[in-house]
């Protein structure tokens, strides 16, 4: 007989029928020759002939092939195993086998992508798989090839249940009836070696009882200690008898069952229905339903088009789930069904489709509510005066929530979801602000600061802020929630109502020093005039006694009307009850009047001299006050030197348009550390020597008042010079 298979000249045709790529790769790497049999772009001569294909897998890849294709080499022997593959933004899943090649690798690619998906989407169908766990007895089991041990979960009435049954394989072969166990076991080997996808019937003896199996395998993976976990279904397919009696306990199951099922012909005839689906149809218990079309109950499919469509889906033997909006014509109440439709064949030929669906209604106003819950909260959050951002902690501190007045405020205006700070704020922001997050992340405290800055339009600004982690479910991962504040109306309210406090302490005590003083210089001239009066009008005084009493009494007099003059004026400044009434004034002429005036008043023996280098110079001032600055800062001046010099100078500034005047004295000066306090109020350097103590304070307020400054000259050392300022506008 002609060994075709094994004919050398046949080899090129028959590798060319396998599905699976062949790459030739030398111990570098280094693709040798392909065989590419799929269209996928990456297995392509082009692509991979030549190249080293560890450099263009992904890293991810990468780093778990080649540990294996070392083993292939090193150790001779073929491995199969399989792998994940990225590229562009796109996920493959396949099995590579490995097989040693004369000191190379031939590589056998197999793509798997769509077995692997649909082992993830296994999932999802969980409750459809019970479903029809329920209703065909039909259980799950999986083996592991090292452990010897089935593990069980289903409704098949043997060994399954709902919950894990597990037990070994050779206490599983003792229950099988001893005329069957050889071929289990065959079986069982046959698996082990690679995926046996034929079922095998047997018999098991339990509780005396007498059960026949179906048993078929689904499934074949390697896990990573190189054992196989092998899964499959099992099967209770008992003698007729029994049968039938799981058929009526089926049917009775199925018939009081919560979800709306019913079995319909491809034309729409209606051949079964629980009464779940009756009583959501309004259609009675005793009507006979062979007589109704699903299109003409359904108010879902309304036509037999519609019927058409929805069975269209369903291969035959196969399934497809639906989601059926108002299904129900006399039950507003049902908003929606999510079933799973069954194309059938029993052993006639005769095609049915069995529809499993339950009332998701709830699930869907729930849904609703929660939306409705979602928007309130983004309308509340959007419109609150704070910046709220959200970051996920699992996922780089990347961004999945952003406020709007978090864009408002921001001075960086990108859009931030799916992006981490590095994506946009400067390094030195953006690690600051990581720093923060992994400080709250990691202690799980939260973090609460004020800071100062400036907005986007120069303005200054100061936030509130704050970062709290809030721990996610096993769904979902952590997050950091930062809220920012924006307190600077507030905090300068704050601020503005410390600086009146302060203020307010500050006139109180101001206040009372002022009432003490006072007291203490209106009392001494009052106590002299009082003194001498009662000494005055007493008998025994010669007539130059009363004449040297009387100018004692004259000159407190005078110097009470003064203090009590200077309080008035220094009440109103303080009260800002001042009004200067500003007229043209020659301010030259006016120095060299006062000057006069106070020269003669004063009967000293000082020198009063006045220097300027303008002959007029007119200003728009308060021609008394003015006056008053100066007379008070010459008798000042006079009061403090002996036999000197007082000299008043006028001068302008034009650049700053600014006037000064000053007085200056070849008296006893003012020490450095009392240059600061002559403005104060009742502020003598010479306790002794007569005088208020208002007259210096009465300069400053006045100068102030008018949009000047008045100070001492520091520089000065031959006595004491006062400047004071007046603008000239």
């Amino acid at each position: 007989m002609d060994r075709i298979l094994h004919d050398a000249n046949n080899a090129q045709r028959i590798l060319k029928l396998t599905a699976d790529t062949m790459l030739l790769v030398d111990r570098h790497g280094v693709c040798v020759d392909i065989e590419p049999h799929c269209d996928l772009w990456f297995l392509q001569e082009d692509i991979l002939l030549g190249k080293n294909v560890f450099e263009l897998l992904p890293e991810y890849t990468r780093e778990r092939v080649i540990p294996i294709f070392q083993i292939v080499l090193e150790e001779q022997r073929s491995i199969s195993k399989n792998f994940k593959l990225v590229l562009n933004d796109e996920i493959f899943y396949f099995k590579c086998l490995m097989f040693p090649y004369d000191g190379m690798v031939l590589c056998q690619y197999r793509d798997i992508t769509q077995r692997s998906n649909v082992k993830r989407q296994l999932e999802q169908a969980n409750l459809t798989l019970r479903a029809i766990q329920k209703v065909a007895q039909i259980g799950q089991w999986t083996y592991n090839t090292n452990q010897n041990v089935f593990h069980y979960l289903g409704y098949t009435g043997v060994l399954c249940e709902e919950s894990v049954q597990n037990l070994a394989i050779e206490k599983y072969v003792e229950l099988i009836v001893e005329e069957d166990r050889q071929s289990f076991r065959e079986w069982c080997r046959m698996n082990g070696k690679e995926l046996n996808m034929e079922s095998i019937s047997y018999r098991v003896r339990l509780n005396g009882e007498i059960f026949y199996m179906r048993i078929q395998t689904y499934l074949r993976e390697e896990c990573s200690d190189g054992s196989f976990n092998i899964e499959g279904y099992i099967q209770n397919i008992t003698d007729i008898q029994h049968r039938r009696n799981d058929i009526n306990t089926l049917t009775h199951a199925i018939n009081n069952a919560k979800e709306s099922i019913f079995a319909a012909r491809p034309d729409g005839t209606i051949i079964f229905a629980n009464r779940r689906f009756l009583y959501n149809h309004g259609i009675s218990e005793n009507e006979d339903i062979s007589q109704l079309k699903i299109y003409n109950v359904a108010a879902d499919m309304p036509t037999q088009e519609a019927w058409n469509e929805r069975c269209k889906d369903v291969i035959h033997g196969g399934s497809s789930n639906f989601v059926a909006h108002h299904p129900s014509k006399i039950n507003r109440d049902i908003l929606a069904y999510e079933g799973t439709m069954y194309n059938v064949t029993n052993d006639s030929g005769e095609e049915s489709y069995w529809s499993f669906a339950h009332d998701i209604s709830e699930r869907i106003r729930y849904e609703a509510q929660i939306k409705r819950l979602n928007q309130i909260m983004d309308t509340t959050i959007n419109n609150l005066p704070a910046g709220i951002v959200v970051k996920e902690i699992n996922n780089d501190f990347r961004y999945i929530y952003r406020n709007r007045e978090a864009y408002n405020r921001d001075l960086y205006k990108n859009d931030p979801v799916g992006k981490n700070d590095f994506d946009f704020y400067p390094p030195i922001v953006a690690e600051k602000k990581r720093q923060e997050d992994i400080q709250v992340a990691t202690s799980g405290k939260g973090m609460h600061w004020t800071v100062e800055g400036k907005d986007r339009n120069g303005n200054l600004i100061i936030l509130d802020k704050r970062k709290i982690r809030v721990d996610g479910d096993e769904l979902s991962s952590p997050i950091i929630v930062s809220i920012e504040w924006d307190i600077t109306e507030l905090e300068m309210m704050k601020r503005e109502l410390l600086s009146s406090k302060e203020k307010a302490e500050m006139s109180d005590s101001l206040k009372s020093a002022f009432l003490a003083n006072m007291s203490h210089e209106i009392r001494t001239p009052l106590n002299a005039i009082v003194g001498f009066s009662d000494v005055l009008t007493a008998e025994g005084s010669s007539d130059e006694d009363r004449k040297g009493y009387s100018e004692i009494i004259k000159s407190n007099s005078d110097l009470l009307l003064r203090l009590i003059n200077d309080i008035l004026d220094l009440s109103r400044l303080d009260a800002d009850r001042v009004r200067m009434t500003k007229e043209p004034c020659d301010v030259v002429q006016l120095c060299r009047q006062v000057l006069t005036s106070v020269d003669f008043s004063r009967k000293s023996n000082n020198k009063f001299v006045f220097t300027s280098k303008h002959e007029d110079f007119v200003i728009n001032t308060d021609v008394q006050r003015l006056q008053q600055v100066i007379i008070n800062l010459l008798s000042n001046s006079a009061k403090f030197t002996q036999d000197g010099v007082i000299t008043l100078d006028f001068s302008v500034d034009e650049g700053r348009k600014l006037a000064f005047f000053s007085v200056t004295d070849t008296g006893c000066g003012i020490p450095k550390e009392k240059q600061k306090l002559v403005f104060e109020r009742f502020e003598k350097l010479d306790e002794y020597a007569q005088g208020t103590g208002l007259g210096l304070s009465i300069c400053k307020l006045t100068v102030e008042k008018w949009g000047g400054e008045i100070w001492v000259d520091p520089d000065y050392t031959e006595g004491a010079r006062f400047v004071f300022s007046m603008p000239v506008i």
